[in-house]
């Protein structure tokens, strides 16, 4: 919700169309584990400042929908992005959800669904989010071993994970302050973590 409408126009560039209300149905670009429940982002509405935005790229009976809330009907104003594509373009119409993903609204690679990526023929440009992180780790290792006079970091997949998880917790908090009550909580205990996700 954080980008101004102007924003979006900005980065997406010529000859996407705006309208207000939900998208159309499709595949989303986001895993649904990571998209915001409307119930939960309906408070922030209240200001009048937020908008929820959703960007559909359509091929013809395809739709490949970038949004980081479940498209339900919501209390909150909905700006949706569409342009369409010819299906020659997918690669270039999927990247450019990726980028606006990852790039404007700074979100983690792993929330990203690797089946889109696939679909789209750009496991070579992105290949973090087709791989599996044991793959990219045991890669990594080989070629620290084929290269041992250069230097290189190898992090372990317990290291990618846990500086993915600061990241993150660092963007939720500079997003909500009263996150950081909650990783107040989780340094206090964090056996109590585990039994939440065990």
């Amino acid at each position: 919700m954080k980008p101004l409408l102007k924003d979006v126009i900005d980065v997406l560039g010529e000859g996407w169309k705006m309208y207000w209300g939900l998208p159309p149905n499709g595949v989303y670009l986001l895993k649904e584990a990571y998209m915001a429940d409307p119930e939960d982002i309906e408070h922030l509405c209240k200001s009048g400042d937020n908008i929820v935005i959703y960007i559909a790229a359509t091929f013809g009976g395809l739709n490949i929908v970038y949004g980081r809330v479940k498209p339900r009907p919501l209390n909150c104003p909905v700006a949706t992005f569409i342009k369409n594509f010819n299906k020659r373009d997918i690669k270039a119409a999927v990247k450019t959800l990726i980028e606006f993903a990852l790039l404007v609204e700074k979100l983690p690679l792993f929330q990203i669904n690797p089946e889109v990526v696939r679909f789209a023929g750009l496991c070579e440009e992105y290949p973090l989010i087709c791989e599996d992180p044991l793959v990219i780790v045991n890669a990594l290792k080989k070629v620290e071993a084929r290269n041992r006079n250069k230097p290189v970091s190898v992090f372990t997949s317990q290291e990618l994970v846990l500086r993915e998880l600061v990241r993150v917790l660092r963007d939720k908090i500079e997003v909500d302050s009263k996150f950081i009550e909650v990783v107040k909580k989780v340094i206090e205990d964090p056996e109590r973590l585990q039994i939440c996700y065990a």
